[in-house]
């Protein structure tokens, strides 16, 4: 079986804590970076927090 493509498959990519990408129907269609909490684990679940809020 085949998988859909990621954001990790496009070259250049850079992945950092407090980053996450936005999926639709399993495919990637954006990604949302959050900078500036005291940890890169704050950060990303603050950018989480907005990814489940734009794919509900």
């Amino acid at each position: 079986m085949q998988q859909n493509p990621t954001l990790k498959d496009i070259p250049g990519t850079l992945f950092l804590a407090g980053g996450v990408p936005v999926d639709s129907s399993n495919a990637p269609i954006a990604g949302i970076g959050v900078a500036g909490a005291p940890s890169g684990t704050m950060d990303e679940t603050y950018a989480q927090a907005g990814a489940n809020a734009v794919t509900k």
